[in-house]
């Protein structure tokens, strides 16, 4: 993490309040899992703290979100493996 800017912690509080505000909402996962793959891309959080704070926002737009980092479109391969991933049984 970078110094100046937000920590794990500020972002989690952020994303919490916007849920408690509007809900867990497509539009409040869209946009906040826009701005955190921004964040990771710019080198501004790392990888492990934008798994984490993903996983608190609804599981919308996950097969645009790797078009978006790879720069191209999803196979029909690649397609079925999100979904696949997403539709695991989730363990405690």
């Amino acid at each position: 993490m970078i110094n100046g800017y937000p920590s794990e912690e500020d972002l989690r509080t952020r994303i919490s309040n916007q849920l408690t505000w509007r809900g867990p909402t497509d539009t409040v996962a869209l946009l906040w899992h826009g701005y955190l793959s921004a964040l990771l891309e710019w080198g501004v959080i790392e990888v492990h703290i934008y798994d984490r704070l993903s996983a608190l926002l609804p599981a919308v737009g996950n097969k645009e979100l790797h078009e978006i980092f790879l720069d191209e479109q999803l196979s029909a391969d690649q397609e079925q493996e999100i979904d696949n991933f997403l539709n695991r049984p989730k363990t405690q």
